[in-house]
């Protein structure tokens, strides 16, 4: 019998699925587990939750959710003997599509038809006969019943800890910008909109980076600190990270305007990056960031603070379940 609790973030994605959640409840019960669900209320509950779950025994702690909340679930797991789960809920579902965890496409137009259906379904109290959505979710619910743990690094940016990412400058404005409405009705697009808008208002400014003892200063308008390799879901920034290798991943872009900000779109999504001279790419257990105008951060897609900051790296903080065919190129093999 392994015994698990379930933290579910009832306003994570863009649908309300308590149904899918009870197929899923159902399927790892049939399992042999024993599940106990819990709601979270408010911001960064889930922190402390996974923290209670892990003191009450729970050998498994699911985040239902967003990558936000999975961030926060992880964030509590750290340093205990509870392991984490994921069921991807969310609108990007980062950390589920890099490890290859059953989860729908961020850009997909029929990702968006798929929840609208688990949505018609919850508000009307019916079980629709083909639901894809539930489908993906009880694929997700079979990698946890594999029980395939792996140990992994997590970042840590004044106080608060973090499992994919820190985004300092332009992207971390962005993500401040975009109206909880717009974020719900149009998902991941709602941030590609909002960018468009906001690449003209925000400008490059000297940045001086302290790496392991080295230092260097860089004019740019947006960093990306990484601990895994996909960016949003969708965008290999951080295309050298491994989640086991006691290391972050600092991608710096350089220059302003539109068309620098598609190229270096373009550029991303074609792998090129990293051989473009307006890009520079470094690896470190640490980083302190300080900048002459100030830039506002955030950590798995969630604000947190502004320049000056100080990023380490939480070597082997947290064990997780991932895909037994999860990317061998995500982990450093010894």
């Amino acid at each position: 019998m392994t015994k698990a609790e379930l933290i579910y973030n009832p306003h994570g994605g863009q649908v309300v699925v308590r149904h899918e959640l009870e197929a899923v409840v159902g399927f790892l019960k049939h399992n042999g587990w024993e599940v106990t669900m819990q709601e979270t209320t408010r911001p960064k509950e889930a922190t402390e939750i996974a923290l209670l779950a892990a003191e009450r025994g729970a050998e498994v702690v699911i985040a239902a959710g967003g990558d936000g909340t999975v961030s926060e679930v992880a964030g509590g797991l750290v340093d205990t003997p509870a392991v984490l789960g994921v069921l991807p809920l969310g609108t990007t579902n980062s950390w589920a599509v890099q490890m290859g965890i059953p989860a729908l496409s961020p850009l997909l137009p029929s990702t968006n038809l798929a929840k609208l259906v688990a949505d018609i379904e919850e508000r009307m109290e019916i079980q629709v006969p083909v639901n894809y959505y539930r489908k993906v979710l009880l694929d997700a619910a079979k990698v946890l019943t594999e029980r395939n743990v792996v140990s992994v690094d997590m970042g840590e940016v004044s106080g608060r800890r973090f499992l994919m990412w820190a985004g300092i400058g332009m992207d971390a404005a962005i993500l401040e910008s975009v109206p909880p409405k717009e974020k719900a009705a149009l998902g991941s697009w709602a941030y590609w909109i909002t960018a468009l808008g906001a690449i003209s208002k925000r400008c490059s400014t000297d940045v001086r980076f302290r790496m392991d003892g080295a230092t260097v200063t860089i004019n740019t308008p947006l960093i990306i600190v990484s601990n895994i390799q996909l960016y949003g879901g969708v965008m290999a920034i951080g295309a050298r990270a491994q989640v086991n290798d006691g290391k972050l991943d600092v991608c710096i872009f350089k220059g302003d305007g539109f068309f620098t900000f598609v190229q270096h779109a373009l550029n991303i999504f074609s792998g090129q990056h990293m051989t473009d001279p307006k890009t520079e790419y470094f690896q470190c257990r640490e980083v302190t960031i300080e900048s002459d105008c100030p830039m506002p951060v955030h950590v798995d897609g969630e604000s947190c603070t502004g320049t000056p900051v100080t990023i380490r790296v939480l070597p082997a903080a947290l064990r997780t379940i991932v895909p037994k065919n999860a990317p061998g190129e995500l982990f450093r093999r010894d």
